[in-house]
């Protein structure tokens, strides 16, 4: 970040998933982290310039190791057998406390006052989109390996620049076409439909999954995930920006009814789908949800990690970076897991890295010639 563009400014009116960055002509800049769970970020001081590239480059270590730890967690969750969105109940129930302490007994914030209707609309869209689109992308992974999932639920970067292109009716410029044309093929890689890729999907099928439509299933349920949490961040932006919400307020509603969205789905599925107390003691009392549950509360660090990320590192950069998620999951699969990714997903998974660099650069060097002027 240069000098012109070195004083970050967050407080508890921003939340976590847009960082507004000012310059000394007070024009603003932002970016999406995507980073799950979610939780706020409080910066009061400016952003000192780095005097060693040694310094300079910890922000981007930083990002890594959060990416790393978020993709490695629910890998190791899956390879262990236990269902991601079981082993992330107590997680949401440290992230809901530690939020709750924070607007309550800290910033003694109101937990309920009076609202106009237009900010309780925006409030129930929100966290509507917010708890469904994170339930759906740790849901989709029970039908698909973690690059394929994890290469669709990036393409929200794109989600969200076409939406807001729609929203504020601005003409699309060529990196933008060219971004969504790479998107778009790579998703097509990535699904490999078999009316435009049957020779090579009966051959690498069983590499793949099991079960082309349990496949075809999660893939929709994925791309369902990345537009939902797309929808999200722009009703966070309305709603920091005109009604002033408290931050840490909406990602307390998101974190409550998440955690209650999952207790939810555990009553319902040992109560009508099994219905035996015995099943729900063999599948929480073990040393595998134990050791699961564990390594997802280590996505508390990553948020740490991503909060001390975003204090040294551009916005653009920091997506760039932050994508790097796409990277890990496909060397954690192919390593270390059976069910092995075949070419074309993995080349899909490199188109949709490229348009998230296509993307998120262009911003970068839209903001370096507005600052120069």
């Amino acid at each position: 970040m240069d000098e012109k563009s070195s004083t970050v400014n967050l407080n508890t009116n921003k939340n976590s998933f847009e960082i507004e960055v000012k310059d000394d002509n007070n024009k603003e800049q932002t970016i999406d982290t995507l980073i799950e769970p979610t939780i706020a970020v409080n910066i009061d001081e400016p952003v000192k310039s780095s005097p060693t590239i040694a310094i300079r480059l910890v922000g981007i270590f930083y990002i890594l190791l959060a990416a790393f730890i978020f993709t490695t967690s629910i890998f190791i969750a899956k390879e262990l057998k236990v269902d991601v969105l079981d082993a992330l109940i107590p997680c949401y129930i440290l992230h809901s406390t530690i939020l709750l302490i924070y607007t309550k007994l800290i910033k003694h914030y109101l937990l309920y006052q009076k609202s106009k209707k237009q900010e309780i609309f925006f409030l129930f869209i929100n966290v509507f989109f917010s708890t469904t689109g994170i339930f759906t992308f740790y849901f989709a992974y029970r039908y698909l390996p973690l690059p394929d999932l994890i290469t669709i639920r990036y393409t929200q970067v794109i989600w969200t620049a076409i939406i807001i292109t729609i929203l504020y009716r601005e003409k699309p410029s060529i990196p933008m076409i060219v971004a969504i044309l790479l998107t778009t093929i790579g998703v097509i890689f990535v699904a490999q439909p078999n009316f435009l890729f049957n020779k090579i999907s009966n051959k690498d099928k069983t590499s793949i999954s099991n079960d082309y439509y349990q496949r075809l299933k999660g893939l929709l349920i994925a791309l369902y995930s990345s537009i939902a949490l797309s929808i999200m961040i722009i009703s966070n932006k309305h709603l920091l920006t005109k009604y002033k919400t408290k931050n840490s307020l909406i990602m307390l509603q998101y974190a409550i009814v998440t955690l209650c969205v999952l207790i939810g789905k555990v009553f319902y599925k040992y109560n009508f789908f099994i219905d035996d107390i015995q099943a729900f003691k063999n599948d929480f009392f073990n040393w595998k949800y134990l050791c699961a549950s564990l390594i997802c509360l280590l996505h508390i660090l990553a948020i740490v990690l991503t909060q001390k990320a975003v204090k040294r590192e551009h916005p653009s950069i920091f997506t760039i970076v932050q994508s790097s998620n796409i990277l890990f999951s496909i060397l954690l699969q192919n390593i270390f897991s059976s069910m092995k990714s075949n070419l074309l997903s993995i080349v899909g998974s490199m188109l949709v890295l490229t348009s998230i660099a296509i993307v998120t650069g262009l911003k970068f060097f839209n903001e370096k010639k507005q600052n120069k002027k």
